[in-house]
């Protein structure tokens, strides 16, 4: 940690082993005699039933990355602007599991389906009553085991106004992805019917634009 006067840094690095972890396991796809026994038994839509799924906790991961979060808020400005950078990388391994239940393509999902590095930076600026934000932000690379592809990494920009209407009422508008940056399209997107990743981390709808009024009650004396 490093806290000179107006630049403040942190620097956390973790690890975390999980035993026992709960998550889906792989697609499986009956087969004809399991669905024919299936109908004998009684289970008449059987033939209807594809693929299926189920929750199981016999597998082991390991997770380890860094985050940094960095704000300087630079004297000649006034205090009036803070600068902020925040950076994280994760890395997930999965060191144990059972193939009964868990392919080689689940594995790399568990793994690589969100993306390892993510940063974003951004400037706060107060003018008069006004408090002003911009994020840019940017995700690394990520894996979709329904496109069987690796995705680029991508980027949205996000901006915010506030402006406090009384002592306890804040008016705030803004936009999440501002700019209205899609995603990367999905190579395969006439075979699977998505036009983009379902594992997008920004998702697919496009731009938004809020508006928020936060009030606050004051406490009593």
């Amino acid at each position: 940690m490093v806290d000179a006067g107006p630049f403040n840094l942190t620097a956390d690095y973790f690890r975390i082993r999980l035993a026992d972890r709960l998550a889906l396991t792989q697609l499986f796809a009956l087969t004809g005699p399991e669905v024919e026994g299936l109908l004998v038994e009684g289970v008449t839509s059987a033939r209807n039933l594809q693929n299926f799924r189920f929750f199981t906790n016999h597998f082991e991961t390991r997770t380890q990355g860094l985050d940094l979060v960095a704000t300087w808020t630079p004297p000649r400005l006034g205090g009036r602007t803070t600068l902020g950078f925040l950076f994280n990388h994760t890395d997930t391994t999965v060191t144990r599991f059972d193939t009964a239940v868990l392919d080689a393509l689940r594995v790399r999902e568990l793994q690589e389906a969100i993306p390892g590095t993510r940063w974003n930076a951004s400037v706060r600026h107060e003018v008069g009553r006004w408090r002003l934000l911009g994020r840019f932000s940017y995700y690394g690379e990520w894996f979709d085991s329904r496109d069987l592809y690796v995705y680029h990494g991508d980027s949205v920009f996000d901006l915010e106004a506030a402006y406090p209407v009384s002592d306890s009422t804040t008016l705030t508008v803004g936009g999440q992805n501002a700019f209205g940056n899609d995603p990367e399209a999905n190579p395969i997107a006439r075979a699977k019917g998505n036009r983009f990743s379902v594992q997008t981390p920004f998702g697919a709808n496009g731009a938004f634009f809020y508006v928020r009024i936060n009030y606050g009650w004051a406490s009593g004396g």
